[in-house]
């Protein structure tokens, strides 16, 4: 899912909590281990958001506004349930998919096993 360079972090964390008053912001900002290579991938940027989840309070909670003024959080909540059923329709459709072509596979192993046992006999 890419990376995003460790000062960009910081710079987020600067938007987010402008004054670093907070002591749970200070806190964890010093218990932080940000990646030696100066990048983090996308999968330590979830373990920070588990870890440290008032670190990314403020997005969340723009985005909740955000939902609220535009459309309306119904609005919201109806089209990510949709989303969540297209989602799941797309896994079952691509499973069936999978299945499908392992038959196909199967029975042209088994035609060409008898074609190759014809020819030996």
């Amino acid at each position: 899912f890419g990376y995003i360079e460790n000062r960009e972090f910081l710079d987020l964390l600067g938007i987010f909590h402008p004054k670093h008053r907070d002591d749970r912001v200070v806190r964890s900002l010093k218990n932080a281990d940000l990646p030696v290579d100066g990048t983090m991938s996308f999968g330590k940027f979830e373990d920070y958001n588990r870890k440290y989840p008032h670190l990314f309070y403020p997005a969340f909670r723009v985005q909740e506004k955000m939902r609220d003024k535009f459309m309306g959080l119904h609005w919201w909540k109806r089209k990510l349930a949709k989303y969540e059923e297209v989602r799941k329709q797309v896994q079952e459709h691509d499973k069936r998919e999978d299945e499908r072509e392992n038959r196909e596979r199967q029975q042209r192993y088994e035609v060409s096993k008898d074609l190759m046992k014809q020819g030996t006999d």
